[in-house]
């Protein structure tokens, strides 16, 4: 019996950590995650839903802002996870990371059609960044490998929402930005601006796409969290 009692102590906390649903916090960013008439969707939420079911833990979506989930997640306040998250040293820090569940396409230079030549002259971002035009980025945003090469800019660079970035493209406050080629009629399409007179160019120096993972407070049990990165696996969801 004492032996039982013994089983029973150490089965408890793994069966009670699976059993709780575990809530995952997404932004509205479609079409890869969103709420739609007040239920959360789009097809990396979607993918998420799976990998949870997959890993046979119940989960609870929730729409927060990404600065928010940030500050949760550095607070420790409870096992979560929130999707579709680049990797970087400093997340790294505070969260765990899954296995990549999807990889972006390589973002490309969104500017007004009137000033495409101007930009089609400079043979590459690095040089486009060190030119007068004025660039504008989305605030709390990370643009992986670009990271770096961004902050080097010689402009000062205009921070703000994807929708005002576009805006002010449009209201000619900034020259240029960069954006998701996929993202980009949602952003369009929410700021009224789907016939303006954009152009999108690529660079021959933006890298391929970022991954993007599945990031969890420290809280998160680890058992959790490796039946995750199995599911991910079973599903066949890693990018090449």
């Amino acid at each position: 019996m004492r032996s039982l009692s013994w089983l029973c102590l150490i089965l408890l906390p793994a069966l009670s950590a699976a059993k709780e649903p575990v809530t995952v916090f997404y932004i509205e960013k479609p079409p890869y995650y969103h709420s739609e008439q007040g239920e959360p969707t789009g097809f990396l939420l979607e993918r998420t839903r799976a990998i949870f079911s997959q890993a046979g833990i119940e989960v609870r979506f929730e729409a927060r802002p990404a600065k928010r989930i940030q500050m949760e997640f550095q607070l420790e306040r409870q096992p979560a996870c929130s999707i579709g998250w680049f990797k970087t040293a400093q997340r790294s820090r505070y969260a765990w990371f899954s296995r990549a569940i999807y990889r972006d396409a390589p973002m490309v230079v969104l500017t007004r059609t009137t000033l495409t030549e101007q930009i089609k002259a400079y043979a590459s971002l690095a040089a486009l960044l060190n030119s007068p035009l004025r660039l504008g980025l989305i605030d709390g945003f990370s643009y992986g490998e670009l990271d770096g090469l961004l902050a080097r800019a010689s402009r000062s660079n205009i921070t703000a929402a994807p929708t005002q970035s576009v805006r002010m493209l449009a209201a000619e406050r900034i020259d240029y930005t960069l954006v998701d080629e996929r993202e980009l009629p949602y952003i369009l399409a929410e700021a009224d601006l789907r016939d303006a007179r954009l152009a999108q160019l690529n660079m021959p120096d933006i890298p391929p796409g970022q991954l993007r993972y599945l990031m969890c407070s420290r809280e998160m049990d680890r058992r959790l969290r490796e039946r995750l990165d199995r599911a991910i696996s079973a599903l066949g969801l890693e990018p090449e």
